[in-house]
């Protein structure tokens, strides 16, 4: 497996400020060789992971380089893109966002 690096990111004073938070965070520019495991385990100190996504093709069923992550609560996501905002991670480089309900 081929590991990336790069910066996480995240929009967490805005949007916490707007409250506009779910339970699911989305994450994108994911290294291609990312597994769904691999974002599970990064995002799980923060909260009780339901489901880590990584979105595929279709056709080819490579990775598109985006996902989702969705914790139990809205508290445990506003703490992941709280905690995750700026950090350094060997498999991506990130953008957080909450996903709008």
């Amino acid at each position: 497996m081929m590991m990336h690096g790069g910066r996480l990111m995240a929009m967490s004073s805005r949007a916490l400020g707007m409250r506009c938070f779910s339970t699911e965070i989305f994450v994108s520019r994911l290294s291609f060789y990312t597994t769904e495991d691999e974002l599970k385990d990064v995002f799980s100190p923060f909260g009780n992971v339901q489901e880590a996504r990584l979105m595929r093709d279709h056709q080819t069923g490579r990775m598109k380089g985006f996902g989702f992550v969705k914790y139990s609560s809205q508290a445990e996501a506003e703490k992941a893109v709280e905690a995750m905002d700026g950090r350094v991670y060997a498999f991506c480089s990130s953008h957080l966002f909450p996903v709008k309900t």
